[in-house]
C-alpha cells in the first residue's frame, strides 16, 4: 500500500521532530549514574526525551500499520513490533524497536523503579535504530 498525502504530511512532521530529538543523543550519552541520580532536572529531561522519542515512533508505526491495511495491535510494544511486518522494515527491526515500549511505559507512568541500567542501555544502543527509522522513512516520503 502507499501512503496517502495526509499520512505523508503527518510522517514528515513526526520525522522532523524525531530527527531533532536524535540529535540530543551525544548530550545525554554523557550522563552517568551519579548525574542521573543527583540532578532532578537532568533526570526529568532525560526521561522525557526518551518518552518523546518512543511516543513519536509509536505514532509513526500506527501510520505505517494503517497505510498497509494491517490490524492495529492492542499494546504499544506490539505496535512497534508490527513495524517489522510493514514493507518499510524487517522483523528484526520491529523486535528491536518494541523493547523500548516497556521503558516508555515505566517512565510515563512514573514508576519509582526506573532502572538506570535500562536507561543506560537505551543511551548505548537505541541511536542506530532511530537513525535507521529516520533514513528508511525519509526514502519513502
Amino acid at each position: 500500500m502507499s501512503l496517502k498525502v495526509e499520512e505523508k504530511n503527518h510522517l514528515m512532521k513526526l520525522l522532523s521532530f524525531l530527527e531533532t530529538e536524535v540529535g540530543d543523543f551525544p548530550k545525554f550519552k554523557k550522563v552517568d549514574w551519579k548525574k542521573y541520580n543527583e540532578d532532578r532536572d537532568m533526570r526529568r529531561n532525560l526521561e522525557r526525551w526518551i518518552e518523546n522519542m518512543v511516543n513519536c515512533s509509536i505514532d509513526m508505526a500506527k501510520i505505517l500499520i494503517i497505510s498497509e491495511g494491517l490490524n492495529m495491535p492492542p499494546t504499544y510494544r506490539e505496535i512497534l513490533r508490527s513495524m517489522g511486518a510493514t514493507s518499510y522494515f524487517d522483523e528484526s527491526f520491529g523486535n528491536e524497536a518494541s523493547i523500548w515500549a516497556e521503558l516508555r511505559n515505566i517512565i510515563t507512568h512514573d514508576y519509582l523503579d526506573v532502572s538506570w541500567a535500562r536507561i543506560r542501555k537505551f543511551l548505548d544502543t537505541a541511536e542506530p535504530l532511530f537513525k535507521q527509522m529516520i533514513m528508511e522513512l525519509k526514502k519513502t516520503i
